[in-house]
């Protein structure tokens, strides 16, 4: 037995590893890897990412921990498939909810509702993209990082229409996104389904209160 290994313990891929994919990934194969991005990121949020290994995630979905490596080449990129998941999907609900808007007032409302309603709705995923993203490594952080930074511009860009046109106060655009998207971060946290109050709602009120924060006083 070599230095360092556990008995029993079984044999993980390096990063970066190919997985065992044999063909074009057919659609149950598909719908597998959602599920065991699902419960890994139910996992990550209740137990952290160092705490989790993958045989818990194997058992979760009903496969053996071998069987496991044929969709993920190991926990670092099943941790980046679910962050990459969760930017690309923010950012589309961002783009979506301001389109066609040109007044900034309700450009950053819709801004605002969209972040907090994804967070919401995905807390899982949105949580551990925030907390543990300092588990990536290599090529894998530096992906999520760009794209984090492209959504982040996004949000200044609206911030600084609004301040060029009068209509929101002067301040550091930057520091005011960081201070709106964490709003989005600890809904993530605290937000539970079928509380008093509904996703939907959370997001209006929270809306109410960052426009309040940045228009212009009469």
């Amino acid at each position: 037995m070599k230095a360092g290994r556990q008995p029993g313990a079984a044999e993980q891929p390096a990063v970066g590893t190919p997985r065992r994919i044999r063909g074009k990934p057919t659609a149950a194969h598909r719908d597998k890897l959602e599920e065991i991005k699902k419960e890994a990121a139910r996992c990550f949020y209740t137990l952290g990412y160092a705490a989790t290994d993958v045989r818990r995630i194997a058992d979760a979905v009903g496969l053996q921990v071998s069987t496991l490596y044929n969709y993920i080449s190991g926990k670092e990129e099943l941790l980046y498939l679910i962050m990459k998941d969760g930017i690309t999907e923010i950012a589309a609900a961002l783009d979506e909810a301001i389109d066609g808007l040109t007044d900034p007032h309700e450009r950053l409302r819709a801004a605002v509702r969209s972040h907090v309603v994804h967070h919401a709705h995905r807390r899982y995923r949105a949580w551990t993209s925030h907390v543990e993203v300092r588990s990536l490594t290599g090529d894998y952080l530096e992906e999520i990082l760009r794209k984090r930074r492209e959504y982040e511009d996004r949000w200044i860009e609206i911030l600084e229409d609004g301040m060029r046109s009068g209509v929101f106060a002067g301040a550091d655009p930057r520091l005011t996104m960081y201070a709106i998207l964490s709003i989005g971060q600890s809904v993530s946290r605290w937000y539970k389904p079928g509380g008093k109050h509904d996703a939907e709602g959370i997001a209006d009120s929270m809306a109410v209160f960052v426009l309040a924060g940045v228009l212009v006083r009469p």
